[in-house]
């Protein structure tokens, strides 16, 4: 799982260098917990540059890939991803058990976690619509923790009273979303992410401090 110290997590979604990228990560590396990546690292500096990325910045890192193709295919991916350092993966909960079962224990031998996409932070009205029962699979599975938008603090009071406390959840869509800073902690998530707040401010470091404040006093 993430070890919490701020309770925040930095999406990285910026197509810059492998270079710039890590440059930014060390201006605030002390100040967050987790460094969520994706398409945008995929897609403009390859799987050799996250790599690269990850081994230079030391941080637990989360492949935000939302997978949700069919077990093979899953299993592979999460297979590279572990050759290339990543801590954890996002993956979709409307995949279904035949395609999630396998990927989790393939994830849990290679000490990969899990985290199971069931509410959308705009729109998902069929997530939301089968929330328990997807919420119930990722329990059955033993994932690490399940990722609820910050932008619904009623779906994140509904997985924790499911869930209980050996669950982490992980809250996007904090600042250019809508979701309020700490309003997610305060509705029972463990984590907060937050992107494009942080990575446009022309003081990245304050702008973090800012959050870190208003998560350390959760309120909505």
């Amino acid at each position: 799982m993430i070890p919490r110290e701020t309770g925040l997590i930095l999406a990285l979604d910026v197509d810059w260098d492998v270079d710039k990228s890590a440059a930014f990560l060390g201006g605030i590396n002390d100040l967050i917990d987790a460094v969520k990546i994706g398409w945008f690292q995929l897609l403009n500096i390859g799987p050799w540059g996250i790599r690269e990325l990850v081994n230079r910045v030391g941080k637990y890192f989360l492949a935000d890939l939302k997978l949700g193709d069919v077990s093979h295919i899953n299993e592979y991916v999460i297979r590279r991803i572990h050759d290339l350092g990543i801590n954890g993966v996002i993956m979709h909960s409307v995949a279904g058990r035949d395609n999630l079962a396998g990927p989790v224990k393939v994830a849990k031998g290679l000490g990969v976690d899990v985290y199971l996409l069931v509410s959308m932070s705009s729109g998902g009205e069929l997530y939301d619509a089968y929330l328990e029962y997807n919420v119930g699979l990722g329990v059955e599975l033993g994932v690490s923790g399940f990722v609820v938008p910050a932008t619904k603090p009623n779906v994140i009071r509904r997985v924790r009273s499911m869930v209980g406390g050996g669950y982490q959840l992980l809250s996007p869509g904090v600042g250019a979303q809508g979701g309020k800073p700490g309003c997610a902690i305060a509705n029972g998530a463990d984590f907060e992410i937050v992107g494009r707040a942080i990575l446009t401010s022309p003081d990245p470091r304050r702008t973090t401090l800012d959050f870190i404040d208003l998560i350390r006093k959760p309120s909505c």
